[in-house]
């Protein structure tokens, strides 16, 4: 009786065992061919994998070019406007002509800054926002004006951010990539300015320095 249950609970106990092992055992074959189609495939993916690299690398290259390329039309449009100026402020009259734009410039510049500019042309930028001459009025767009001399172009934005004017508001006229370049920074050079530092940017390069000690 013992031996027949003891059998009986071995068999219940091994069976399964048994079973499973059976089961390994069979999965075996497959799982080789499963690692042989996998290796295959491994093998097969290789070149492609060298392509992609291949790819990846001319994209590198292509992306370097772009920014360079980016870099260099940024220079060249800031080299085409470095005896410009532009002037926020003046008020913009019905059917204005650029002859009338550079009057208003040049007259606006002498009554704040006192000094007397020479103009080779000027322009209003940006269309009319709205047909209302009121409305023109109190929003006037930007003028752009090109100074015949780059010595009085400096001048004038030298003396412009001294005296700060209320009337209007003169500055370089620069690229929309390096004025994007210039905003972040611009925190840290009113904080330079503010802490007694001088403070001021060349083009995208924001410079602080100390101010000299007065003796």
């Amino acid at each position: 009786m013992q031996e027949s249950t003891f059998k009986l609970l071995f068999d219940s106990t091994i069976h399964p065992l048994t079973l499973r092992v059976d089961n390994v055992v069979n999965d075996v074959p497959e799982m080789k061919t499963s690692l042989q189609y996998t290796q295959k495939d491994v093998e097969e993916l290789k070149p492609i994998h060298v392509k992609l690299e291949d790819v990846n690398k001319e994209l590198d290259k292509i992306s370097k070019d772009l920014a360079l390329h980016s870099q260099k039309m940024e220079y060249l449009d800031n080299q085409s406007g470095r005896n410009n100026i532009r002037v926020n402020g003046i008020p913009e009259s019905d059917n204005e002509t650029w002859e009338g734009a550079e009057v208003k410039v040049k007259r606006a510049i002498k009554d704040n800054l006192g000094i007397e500019v020479d103009i080779e042309r000027a322009h209003r930028v940006e269309r009319q926002k709205s047909k209302s001459v009121q409305a023109n009025q109190n929003h006037p767009r930007t003028i752009v004006c090109r100074l015949r001399d780059w010595k009085q172009r400096e001048q004038v934005l030298r003396k412009a951010r001294r005296e700060k004017p209320t009337d209007v508001y003169i500055s370089e006229d620069l690229s929309p990539e390096t004025l994007q370049k210039r905003e972040p920074q611009i925190p840290n050079l009113k904080a330079a300015k503010q802490a007694g530092k001088i403070a001021y940017f060349v083009l995208d390069l924001l410079v602080i320095r100390d101010k000299p000690a007065s003796h």
